[in-house]
């Protein structure tokens, strides 16, 4: 802090400072700074002069005043400890708010809600929705999105290529034999959750998707769109994409 800030915060104290209203690590701040300060001090001395000249309050009237500002400064702190522990009761609250939807990512609701309303998902496969999973299943269903990647930025290969290098999962790959002129895909691709057992499990994924041609016109695209992949465990201990469940 630099001498003028100082000053100026000493000048807005000295009144309480010299009537003694001030805590005792207020007060050594203010009094280390006068007796380096010759201004300040100057304005101290003034001050002191002043007070001693009026002499316009008399006892029973100091006490009161010292009595009422004891007391605001009471009520002052009720209010700040208050103020602090409701603050942090609300911190609190929002990162519980935060880490539960961390792990109950119940906003997934918006995308599949009105599927489940139709019965096109069941209740269970919702449920699977809206728990990621464990953080192992999670690590082991990242091998089958890096499968997904390879597919949706497949553009130069054929519908029988592609079922061979990616199974149900070439559905995402975009193929010549079909799509004829293709420049590009853009996509991105989300795991929700994953739930795997032994064998057998589930997982959700989110994606969009959208494919060029070499004019800049899109051929096809895909936008938000929640599916559920049912997998499996084949005999080299690779999760295969056994059924792929997404609304029409």
């Amino acid at each position: 802090m630099n001498m003028k800030n100082k000053c100026n915060i000493v000048h807005d104290l000295l009144p309480l400072y010299v009537e003694n209203m001030v805590s005792k690590e207020t007060a050594k701040f203010v009094k280390d700074h006068i007796e380096s300060c010759p201004k300040c001090y100057e304005e101290y001395e003034e001050m002191l002069d002043g007070m001693e000249d009026e002499n316009v309050i008399d006892e029973a009237e100091y006490n009161l005043k010292d009595e009422i500002l004891k007391s605001l400064w009471r009520v002052r702190k009720i209010i700040l400890k208050k103020t602090l522990c409701t603050s942090a009761l609300l911190a609190a609250v929002a990162i519980v708010f935060m880490l539960m939807l961390r792990v109950f990512p119940v906003y997934h609701m918006i995308y599949i809600g009105p599927m489940t309303m139709d019965n096109y998902y069941t209740e269970e496969e919702t449920s699977k929705a809206i728990r990621l999973g464990s953080v192992s299943d999670r690590r082991e269903a990242q091998a089958v999105l890096r499968l997904a990647d390879k597919a949706f930025m497949d553009i130069k290969s054929t519908r029988a290529e592609n079922e061979e290098e990616y199974g149900l999962l070439s559905r995402y790959a975009t193929h010549t034999d079909v799509y004829g002129d293709v420049a590009f895909n853009e996509y991105s691709l989300e795991l929700w959750s994953a739930h795997l057992d032994k064998d057998e499990g589930w997982i959700w994924v989110f994606y969009s998707s959208k494919t060029f041609n070499h004019d800049g016109d899109v051929v096809r695209s895909s936008y938000r769109i929640p599916s559920l992949w049912q997998v499996e465990k084949s005999d080299t201990g690779e999760w295969v994409v056994v059924h792929i469940k997404e609304h029409p």
